[in-house]
């Protein structure tokens, strides 16, 4: 269930400000500032762990120093393949 609920997950909640294609340009983008993580961007990715961005996603932007208009998903501490599902996804865009 992991892949099924990350991509869901993904489509509902991420997309908003991230985008469908991860380049940070979501419907909810516009009202960010600072503006949302472009996830294709080679250099982002190379300097990340996968621990790192799992961490942003259970404790949201506010609890990692970044923009706190990301909300957490602290429900995903116990779902550690759909955690690990979600970081796949954004590890999906690097590059494109």
């Amino acid at each position: 269930m992991g892949q099924k609920e990350a991509k869901a997950l993904f489509d509902v909640l991420c997309y908003t400000c991230h985008g469908t294609t991860g380049q940070g340009d979501g419907p909810g983008a516009a009202a960010c500032e600072p503006k949302p993580r472009t996830f294709t961007d080679v250099t982002w990715q190379e300097s990340v762990t996968d621990d790192q961005i799992k961490r942003a996603i259970l404790l949201g932007g506010a609890g990692v120093g970044k923009n706190p208009q990301m909300p957490s998903n602290p429900q995903l501490k116990s779902k550690p393949e759909t955690l690990s599902a979600l970081v796949k996804i954004v590890r999906g865009f690097r590059g494109k």
